[in-house]
């Protein structure tokens, strides 16, 4: 093999393992990307999620517009998440007012079905009040410990 072959094939080597080393690092900095965008949401939903629990403790929302937000909410979050607690009060009432009318649909109705979805809401939250605040107090107890765990803070030393 002459020496220009040689060169040839150290050169096509060396483009090689540069076309490698660059794959290996755009696939690093896409993980390391992709794992920040995660961070970010899961920010926005305990973030979310504390101002709906605040929010209903406070009486400045009902508990089944409550429900059915953080339901909606905590199942944005990974199964991973620790401590776990007992938040299926929140779920079950969710799930109880999940066909009731909302928005423009809870407008078109006509008055007399309007008052008794209100009724059947109403009723439901008595019934359920109790469990569905303690569980949503459980909620407000572990989102610190679920921040820490899922958006830790990067060090930048």
């Amino acid at each position: 093999m002459g020496m220009a072959a040689q060169l040839a094939l150290a050169i096509g080597i060396g483009l090689l393992i540069g076309v490698l080393l660059g794959l290996l690092i755009w696939r690093w900095m896409s993980r390391r990307r992709e794992a920040a965008l995660e961070r970010h949401r899961h920010a926005q939903v305990l973030e979310s999620l504390e101002v709906l629990s605040r929010a209903y403790m406070q009486g400045q929302v009902d508990a089944g517009e409550a429900s059915l937000r953080m339901a909606v909410l905590l199942d944005c979050l990974p199964a991973r998440i620790a401590p776990k607690v007992d938040l299926s009060a929140i779920h079950q009432l969710a799930s109880d007012c999940e066909n009731f009318h909302r928005g423009d649909a809870r407008k078109a109705l006509p008055p007399a079905q309007r008052n008794r979805e209100d009724l059947d809401r109403l009723r439901l939250e008595d019934e359920q009040a109790e469990a569905f605040m303690q569980a949503t107090e459980r909620l407000a107890g572990v989102l610190v410990q679920w921040r820490q765990q899922l958006c830790p803070r990067r060090r930048t030393d």
